[in-house]
């Protein structure tokens, strides 16, 4: 099986502290029930009256919070080191996802890692990221935890799986990735 990850919410359990770098930025006492569906679907800058000029700030905020509060998903490793192949396409910066790959010790894992902003390509749900890699490795799913995500490795003829939480145009949708190891995907 050869993998396409999104990382955060999908390898990584870093909302919260997305979330909070957002809090910070925007300056207001935000409740995080109210933020994270906002932030997940990209309404909060607008919802917020926040300059979405300020996203570079937002990222540099949220990658000086630590790391440990950034923890991998359980078995995520599991299903890492079982796959023949692993891609990563992220919304954070080059530094940033290298950071979290070492501090987790999980780099090792991947054939390649695309960080659009630092790569010279749109972002997600933009398809040129994923068409590029599943040229290159001849990849079989995507996981991701947003729409975003599943949408360009629909376009491009992947079978996707939702994490943590159903989406419509996703083929399956994991709670744990034990369950993923239990399954023939």
């Amino acid at each position: 099986m050869k993998i396409l990850w999104d990382l955060d919410g999908t390898i990584l359990d870093s909302w919260p502290t997305l979330v909070e770098a957002f809090t910070i930025l925007a300056n207001k006492d935000l409740p995080y029930e109210e933020v994270l569906p906002r932030l997940k679907y990209g309404t909060a800058y607008e919802y917020y009256g926040v300059d979405e000029s300020k996203t570079r700030e937002f990222r540099e905020i949220e990658r000086t919070l630590a790391n440990d509060r950034k923890p991998l998903f359980p078995y995520v490793k599991d299903v890492l080191s079982s796959s023949a192949a692993n891609v990563l396409v992220t919304h954070r910066n080059r530094k940033s996802t290298e950071e979290l790959l070492e501090y987790w010790d999980i780099g090792h894992f991947f054939e390649e890692v695309i960080c659009p902003a630092d790569d010279g390509y749109s972002e997600k749900p933009d398809i040129h990221a994923y068409q590029y890699l599943h040229d290159k490795y001849q990849l079989d799913i995507a996981i991701g935890d947003q729409e975003t995500d599943l949408i360009p490795a629909r376009k491009i003829g992947l079978k996707s799986y939702s994490y943590r939480e159903p989406i419509e145009i996703a083929d399956h949708t994991i709670h744990c990735y034990s369950e993923f190891l239990q399954t023939d995907q």
